[in-house]
């Protein structure tokens, strides 16, 4: 009863602390994932390829750095718009030197796949924070099956010398779309159909993009089957807004929006955990305008403020939210009850180990969290205080800290906020977009 009456006394305290609500209309920049695979993909069609509200961040520029550095000419036309002259699937160049992919684990991953495939010598390092994340999981897919891939103890730097290996059956052995997609792009080179096989189903655009690009991959269950390739189509594609990024948006409006609107999000089956799992928590979201855009769907989702309760999160949902535990950790410390969440090993190889991270996070601010190795439980609504974040130059903690610092309307900063550029460069103007207030 006591602890009741806490809670009601600060809900009441917050209410009145925090008259601005969070509210209107915004559009985010593309979604991520497909802005690299848009990229990857774009440069080994024969043709031009154009895409429209692209993602231009820090891991998405190291793509196309890499690809320039490859000999694919990409420009620039607008500040979201590329134009990629693609060289078909046999036409990339010898770098002259090594392939940066900076702090980007999409960008390394996916390339260790088509690196592997190429008929010369290549080099792949990385920043300082990227070439701790471990590699073994898609380098060891290609090794087992005869590709010349050398590494320093599964990490980057990785060195690729040409090699003729193939394979016609992979099982990719982790729930990853990452290492997925880096079979996928090795399959291309194969003069067989190639059947890969994952576990848990994982985001599939690079399956999507493939076939709008002339590919006529099956997808049944949890195989896809690839015919043998001898060309790409060039795309042109409007990417869809990021739904991973729009998560942080959806995160203010339920707990403080009113008819707050994100615009032509990306809605794919795969990336709708996070909503779902707000819904169950008693979320007020709807999706309204729902169409399909170059095999993608997309709608645009409306967001109110809500009396969130806690839910259990099972491992079968991690894989459809794994980029928005962050945020879904400070959410559940604000709804009523007791969350749970189980089978979430993957967080730990992240761009930190996130669930040690959300642990300093929440623990940092004088809150309650139990970790586990897999997961964690916490209670809410707890009144976190006012203090600094260690980011562990994560990007999604760093925004993480930004709306508990607007949603609690409390001096709760992140100790890096340049992290953020490198995955979504209009965070702030976003934000104050929509009428959030950092207290600084």
């Amino acid at each position: 009863m006591e602890k009741s009456f806490v809670r009601e006394v600060w809900r009441k305290a917050t209410k009145l602390s925090s008259l601005k609500t969070i509210s209107g209309e915004v559009t985010i920049l593309g979604d991520k994932s497909i802005s690299h695979r848009c990229i990857i993909l774009g440069s080994l069609a024969e043709g031009e390829s154009s895409f429209e509200n692209i993602l231009i961040s820090g891991d998405t520029a190291a793509t196309i750095e890499i690809f320039r550095s490859l000999g694919v000419k990409i420009d620039l036309i607008d500040e979201n718009i590329i134009k990629i002259h693609g060289v078909g699937l046999n036409g990339l160049d010898e770098p002259e030197h090594d392939l940066d992919a900076k702090s980007s684990g999409t960008t390394a991953r996916l390339l260790i796949g088509l690196l592997s495939r190429q008929n010369f010598s290549s080099r792949m390092v990385g920043s300082n924070q990227l070439m701790k994340r471990p590699m073994a999981r898609v380098i060891d897919l290609f090794t087992d099956n005869g590709a010349k891939i050398d590494s320093d103890n599964g990490k980057l730097p990785i060195t690729f010398t040409p090699s003729s290996y193939t394979f016609s059956n992979l099982d990719t052995k982790v729930p990853s779309a990452q290492v997925k997609s880096a079979a996928v792009l090795s399959s291309l080179y194969n003069n067989e159909p190639t059947i890969i096989n994952e576990e848990t189903l994982t985001r599939d655009h690079t399956e999507r993009m493939l076939l709008e690009m002339g590919i006529e991959l099956v997808r049944l269950g949890n195989t896809i089957t690839i015919p043998p390739v001898t060309k790409l189509n060039p795309l042109n594609m409007k990417v869809p807004s990021d739904i991973s990024s729009a998560a942080f948006l959806i995160s203010l409006g339920v707990l403080k929006g009113e008819n707050l609107l994100l615009k032509n999000v990306l809605i794919n089956e795969r990336r709708l955990g996070f909503v779902k799992v707000l819904k169950r928590m008693n979320a007020s979201i709807e999706i309204l305008n729902i169409k399909e855009i170059s095999n993608e769907l997309v709608g645009d989702i409306k967001v109110s403020k809500s009396d969130l309760v806690a839910t259990t999160i099972e491992p079968k949902e991690i894989s459809d939210i794994i980029d928005e535990i962050p945020i879904l950790t400070f959410i559940a410390s604000q709804a009523e009850g007791k969350t749970i969440l189980k089978g979430a090993n993957e967080l730990r190889i992240k761009e930190s180990d996130r669930l040690e991270n959300m642990k300093n996070f929440i623990q940092g601010l004088n809150g309650e969290i139990t970790m586990h190795e897999d997961g964690f439980e916490i209670n809410g609504v707890q009144d976190l205080d006012e203090g600094s974040v260690s980011t562990e130059d994560d990007h999604r903690v760093a925004m993480t800290a930004i709306i508990a610092n607007i949603a609690l309307g409390k001096k709760i900063l992140p100790d890096n906020t340049d992290c953020i550029k490198d995955s979504y460069p209009t965070f702030f103007l976003d934000i104050e977009s929509i009428g959030g207030v950092i207290n600084e």
